[in-house]
């Protein structure tokens, strides 16, 4: 596409340059090219879900969210959701439901992001990447709700998939 102005030392994202033409006159911008990923809501049981306290280092704070992570090459979407959620939480989904997926910030990043329910989940190792800091939290959900009306939980895709999967459910939260 672009040049590549930066490539992050794990290869998981590049900055290019490039040029377009808005009513004939040419213009340069930059984008974001990283890999499409996976965003998961992991039941534990009907009422119960398991999140996420991790650091995030771009604002030098922990913060609530839902594991997630990038889709590795050559891996499809449901091995990806099986690989991060036990990696980050220590539990292996047995079912695992797609429930939508969207572009978080079209305007500069090319990515998309996977959306999935994943329950009947059974215990593991979890193993997370070097880079992460990460604390797995049982909530119910119906808190993980609360908190994300009141702002403790600010994080995009999880705030999304909490309340899409809310409206999806009917307010009926079966647990996937």
């Amino acid at each position: 596409m672009g040049k590549i102005v930066y490539e992050s030392p794990w290869k998981s994202m590049k900055i290019e340059e490039d040029y377009f033409k808005v009513r004939g006159k040419t213009m340069k911008n930059f984008r974001i090219v990283k890999p499409d990923s996976v965003v998961i809501l992991p039941f534990l049981d009907k009422n119960t879900i398991i999140m996420e306290k991790q650091f995030r280092f771009a604002l030098n704070r922990k913060i609530y969210e839902l594991p997630a992570g990038s889709i590795e090459p050559g891996e499809n979407k449901i091995k990806a959701v099986q690989r991060e959620l036990s990696e980050e939480t220590g539990y292996f989904p047995k079912k695992v439901r797609f429930l939508f997926s969207s572009w978080s910030n079209p305007a500069i990043m090319t990515n998309t992001e996977y959306f999935y329910v994943a329950s009947d989940l059974v215990g593991t190792k979890n193993d997370p990447d070097e880079s992460e800091i990460i604390q797995p939290l049982n909530i119910r959900f119906n808190d993980a709700l609360e908190m994300a009306y009141s702002g403790r939980i600010m994080d995009t895709k999880t705030i999304v998939a909490l309340l899409f999967y809310k409206t999806h459910s009917k307010g009926n939260i079966k647990g996937g």
